[in-house]
């Protein structure tokens, strides 16, 4: 079946990318082998003048490696020819003399670095640079420049929840409750604090990754970015919770947005002091009403009609099953998504 992929490239600019490694040499890998230091995969997404492009081929989103390990996790038996190749060029030349506004995506877990290529490549075809960054043994798989991969570590799923079927049955009653937004998230922290306290504290870490992330681009691509309004931080799952997270613990993030992702960590006693967009399906909303309220800065909530979480990401272009990814058709979904994202960065990032 053919798929009828949106309009990603509606800004001024082409988009180039590259991929780096980064390495944390202040904390040891804990998962996977517990070898070496912590590393951290980008994929970087960058405005570049569409005459520079004109000559080269468009890029491949995925290795053969990396489509392998997504066609499992997905159980997807083939991925569209459509979705193997992307409108943007590997190391293509970056705009001189001018300077974009930076913006972090962060995946969800278990999933890929690629996982939101059109809404990255979209976002930089308006004038900005996005870097999505991979968590290390968390992501289906990451590869890094100097030929080595890592794959999720299975181990994680035993420490993810205290107890499988307790978890399931507290989360399926979490979800249903009435309330106000704080009283569901009261609701909400005393079920991550006793099911799943291991996610709870994974957002510090990521936290930690994106700073590293932070750190190597401004050595690396300093001259091409603009800091003087902060660094904007979107991501979906707990890549979302990341981005709240940034927002309440980094100076350096101006913004977030977070894309369905239930709003793990500890924040007892602290009030948002940045502008925060959260988007979310109709059946997560109970454990994403952190980000609604102990808030100084404007705070605003776009809720998704019959979608279903793993739909937020471009799985809604090659998995076909409904119960997974939603009925809202898969072009008006990342229309909206990307409309959200554009309306809001332009307002508290570029600030116009």
């Amino acid at each position: 079946m053919k798929i009828i992929l949106p309009n990603y490239i509606s800004g001024e600019y082409a988009v180039g990318t590259e991929c780096f490694t980064v390495i944390d040499n202040e904390r040891k890998e804990v998962l996977g082998p517990g070898e070496g230091f912590r590393k951290i995969a980008v994929r970087m997404y960058y405005p570049a003048l569409k005459e520079s492009v004109k000559d080269m081929e468009r890029a491949d989103i995925f290795t053969e490696r990396k489509l392998q390990a997504l066609q499992k996790a997905y159980h997807t038996k083939a991925v569209s020819e459509e979705m193997l190749k992307a409108d943007y060029y590997e190391n293509a030349e970056h705009v001189e003399d001018r300077k974009f506004p930076l913006v972090i995506f962060n995946h969800g877990y278990n999933a890929y670095v690629e996982c939101n290529t059109f809404l990255c490549c979209e976002l930089a075809s308006n004038g900005y640079i996005v870097a999505s960054v991979g968590h290390a043994n968390e992501a289906i798989i990451n590869e890094y420049e100097d030929g080595t991969y890592d794959l999720y570590d299975k181990k994680i799923n035993k420490m993810m929840y205290d107890n499988v079927l307790a978890t399931l049955i507290s989360q399926a009653m979490l979800l249903k409750k009435k309330g106000t937004n704080e009283e569901v998230y009261q609701q909400f922290d005393a079920f991550q604090r006793k099911h799943t306290r291991y996610i709870m504290e994974r957002v510090s870490e990521w936290g930690k990754d994106t700073m590293c992330v932070v750190r190597a681009l401004k050595e690396r691509y300093g001259k091409w970015i603009d800091f003087s309004k902060g660094i904007g931080a979107t991501g979906h799952s707990l890549g979302g919770a990341t981005a709240y997270y940034l927002c309440q613990h980094e100076e350096e993030i101006a913004c977030g947005i977070n894309i369905d992702g239930g709003v793990f960590g500890d924040y007892e006693g602290m009030v948002m002091t940045k502008p925060f967009l959260q988007i979310c399906c109709v059946e997560n909303y109970n454990v994403e009403t952190r980000s609604l309220f102990d808030t100084k800065a404007p705070v605003e909530c776009e809720i998704f009609k019959d979608m279903k979480h793993i739909g937020f990401t471009d799985a809604k272009f090659f998995v076909p099953m409904k119960a997974l990814v939603g009925k809202m058709d898969a072009n008006e979904m990342y229309e909206r998504l990307a409309d959200c994202h554009l309306k809001f960065l332009e307002k508290y990032l570029k600030g116009f």
